[in-house]
């Protein structure tokens, strides 16, 4: 008996680490897999500060000569660099009932996954530990992993068919799992669509925010924004839970409209007062263009 199929397959998760790769500066080497190779990371950075300088000694590597200061000084001198921290990336990823929806492009749980792969390939492409929590009827954690196997073991589960089950974990309790699981500093991303999430958040994220570089990531169906003039359509909730709308209705599509605006608005404010970057991530878009100019 074949069961319900994963969100993303191995093929969508190699696709999407090939575009990391291709979208990285160019190697001269091929690469013979796409889950294979480390190129410098689509978004996020990391390198090297200049501490100090000295004579050569014996085994230096060349290419770390400071050329002007030995020309002035007829020595051969050495730049002494202090290498940065790597930095963990935490990924948050939401599959709760409200995620199993969507309206055109894919499911709100499908972008989730999409989004949490890329920013998981570019972190090992900078070579960085990923590590984070999956939540969907419960909370899994995974520790920090280095290495492709490890993350895979992440994103699968981030890519897995979603559960029958509808509850929903509290959001409470997810920021103190997220506060505790984290290394401090780490680079968090939350990636949900934040339907649970409220004013009532604020001292538990900017606790966090204090400790982390917090980035949130909003999933957004078109059909959450505006409900287009379709007639009458039925509509079937997470606890299957079925109703008749009728969109004809002008006056109901502008209330819902503003509804939603409303809604859009309270997260932007929560997060502003947090001190959290939020970005949105709709289903129906390009994934690509959607992560441009992420400054991590």
């Amino acid at each position: 008996m074949i069961g319900p199929a994963p969100l993303l397959t191995t093929a969508d998760l190699q696709e999407l680490q090939l575009k990391t790769l291709e979208r990285g500066q160019p190697s001269r080497h091929v690469v013979a897999s796409p889950l294979a190779g480390q190129q410098p990371s689509v978004f996020r950075g990391r390198g090297v500060e200049l501490e100090d300088v000295r004579a050569y000694q014996t085994g230096d590597d060349v290419r770390r000569m400071d050329w002007r200061a030995t020309a002035r000084s007829g020595k051969p001198i050495m730049k002494v660099f202090r290498e940065e921290r790597s930095r963990e990336l935490f990924l948050v990823v939401d599959r709760g009932p409200g995620m199993r929806f969507g309206t055109r492009g894919e499911l709100k749980a499908a972008r989730a996954a999409r989004v949490a792969a890329l920013l998981a390939f570019s972190a090992l492409a900078a070579r960085e530990p990923v590590a984070g929590i999956v939540v969907d009827d419960r909370e899994q954690f995974f520790p920090p992993a280095r290495h492709l196997e490890g993350v895979l073991t992440l994103l699968r589960a981030a890519c897995a068919p979603p559960p029958e089950s509808h509850s929903v974990v509290a959001v409470e309790g997810l920021l103190e799992q997220i506060d505790r699981a984290a290394e401090r500093g780490s680079l968090i991303c939350l990636i949900s669509d934040f339907a649970q999430w409220r004013g009532e958040h604020l001292p538990l994220l900017l606790h966090l925010a204090a400790r982390h570089k917090v980035l949130a990531l909003r999933i957004v169906d078109p059909g959450e924004e505006e409900l287009p003039d379709a007639g009458k359509i039925r509509v079937v909730s997470p606890a299957a839970r079925m109703c008749i709308v009728d969109t004809s209705d002008a006056a109901l599509r502008a209330r819902y409209a503003k509804a939603m605006a409303d809604r859009a608005a309270a997260l932007k404010g929560l997060f502003r007062r947090a001190g959290i970057a939020l970005r949105q991530v709709h289903t129906h878009r390009d994934i690509l263009q959607e992560m441009d100019g992420l400054d991590f």
